[in-house]
């Protein structure tokens, strides 16, 4: 392959190939954000100009010419900011109303236009087409009448980061509202906010405030501030790669997808296993993003913290996805009234605040389930005060943590369950006294994922947050040239593992 090869490959959109944290692509091209950042670091209009571009790049490479969709949300919550911002109150108001109906519908259109569709059928005996609109980009073909039109689509693949997108654009439009914030001056600088690439994937959610406040400050990156964005880095590789990938491969996906083949020991493994998964996937992206975006001289909120540890579920979301918990607190829960109105009302709000964040998380009735569980026992602590309670004691803190865990895990069931009948099947194989006789493929993969799932648990449940921060803070202390040889050691462990 020659050089007009490669940077063909570089600079069109492959759906099959990806442009993930854990790809070789990406950091070739993160190498070239900074090499690029620093001959415009110093210009500030240079600086966010050039990250808005690469940002726009990133964009394109993973959902095509789908980009156009992010850049109309670009221009529609920019103008619709400028009105807020010079209406009155009854005026913003209605043009908030307006934003957010935009921005869900564009949402819906490309990510829940099938699963609704299929619902209203479900629910009323009708035979709607449940059509995917948009496919992993564009495919043309020619009509008889010589025309290029959009071929035959099969599947729905709304744009990478849609969801962060129009979360972060409600978000901004409301504190507009609020007077919490001023309008963007430019829609390069309201795009540079609304798509800067680290956060994308996974997040997190940064306030409006916040990230305007360091837009417009200068960059400057200390070798410690190097040191901690290059600890995260790796430290979120290990995690999304090392840990979650290897353990999906060899333990969850095959026991999750086909069920009764497995045993129940083997159940019970990809149970705890998915739990791991998740939390080692979505925290991982988390850290990657908030290394890169320290780089780029953005520092980003922390998303995690130790939430396996929670004794119960109250502690358990004010410590998973930090900022998106926040999110749907002071834009969904507290606008519902919260816990300001009585009873009922918080309750209503509270419900409607987990199957909004259910929804969010994807299109299925597995998720509403699993949100609905959430809720109910949600609901429950508030009305007992069960997390304050097991807050008195060690031996209640270790109780609420055991049923808690326990609970959070077999709720992921539904969510990671593609039918509610795989879900069903899956949960009473837990219990089936037939299925616990047999191990199906012991062998030297399955039993390595076991020891990097076992390793990982112990990690989460039983090493305090302090130690975990002493860890990286030694990794910070290293030579320069010991950095590197770690940073080359991680990226042959994952060329080995095939991650």
């Amino acid at each position: 392959m020659n050089i007009l090869d490669l940077l063909s490959d570089f600079f069109s959109f492959s759906p099959q190939n990806g442009f993930l944290f854990t790809g070789i692509s990406f950091w070739i091209f993160f190498c070239i954000v900074l090499g690029g950042l620093s001959l415009c670091y110093k210009n500030r209009r240079a600086r966010n100009t050039f990250l808005f571009l690469c940002s726009l790049f990133f964009c394109y490479k993973t959902g095509g010419f789908f980009v156009f969709v992010l850049l109309l949300s670009v221009f529609l919550n920019h103008g619709i900011g400028k009105i807020i911002g010079k209406s009155s109150d009854k005026g913003s108001r209605n043009w908030l109303f307006i934003g957010v109906l935009l921005n869900l519908g564009i949402l819906v259109l490309f990510k829940y236009n099938v699963f609704f569709t299929q619902l209203w059928n479900a629910l009323w005996g009708s035979g709607l087409p449940a059509i995917d609109y948009l496919s992993d980009g564009f495919s043309l073909a020619e009509t008889a009448s010589g025309r290029i039109l959009p071929a035959a689509i099969e599947r729905l693949m709304p744009p990478v980061g849609l969801s962060f997108v129009t979360l972060h654009a409600i978000g901004y439009l409301a504190d507009l509202k609020r007077g919490h914030t001023l309008p963007f001056a430019s829609v390069g600088d309201f795009g540079f906010y609304l798509l800067f690439f680290p956060r994308m994937f996974a997040g997190p959610i940064v306030r409006t405030e916040e990230f305007m406040g360091q837009m417009q400050g200068h960059y400057m990156l200390t070798r410690q501030e190097f040191s901690s964005a290059l600890s995260l880095i790796l430290l979120g590789l290990v995690k999304a790669a090392l840990v979650a990938g290897f353990v999906d491969a060899h333990i969850v996906s095959p026991v999750f997808d086909n069920p009764d083949l497995f045993s129940g020991i083997e159940k019970w493994m990809a149970l705890y296993g998915f739990s791991i998964w998740i939390y080692c996937a979505f925290s991982g992206y988390t850290d990657m993003a908030a290394g890169i975006s320290a780089l780029l001289g953005f520092p980003l909120p922390d998303n995690f913290r130790s939430p396996y540890k929670a004794s119960s579920l109250t502690d358990f979301w004010r410590r998973w996805h930090i900022t998106l918990h926040a999110w749907f607190k002071n834009y969904v829960y507290i606008p519902l009234g919260g816990n300001r109105h009585g009873l009922f009302r918080m309750m209503l709000a509270l419900s409607v605040t987990m199957l909004v964040a259910g929804l969010w998380y994807g299109a299925g009735l597995g998720f509403l389930l699993w949100a609905a569980l959430h809720t109910v026992v949600l609901a429950l602590e508030k009305l007992c005060h069960w997390d304050v309670k097991v807050e008195q004691s060690r031996v209640g803190r270790l109780c609420g943590w055991f049923f808690t865990f326990n609970l959070i895990s077999f709720a992921w069931i539904f969510f990671r369950s593609g039918t509610l009948q795989s879900a069903a099947d899956f949960f009473f194989g837990l219990f089936d006294p037939a299925g616990w006789g047999r191990i199906s493929v012991l062998n030297y993969a399955y039993g390595m994922a076991f020891l990097v799932m076992l390793a990982a648990f112990l990690v989460l449940i039983f090493v305090r947050e302090r130690r975990k921060q002493s860890w990286l803070r030694a990794f910070e202390r290293l030579p320069l040239i010991l950095k590197f040889i770690l940073t080359a050691l991680i990226a042959v462990l994952l060329t080995l593992l095939g991650a």
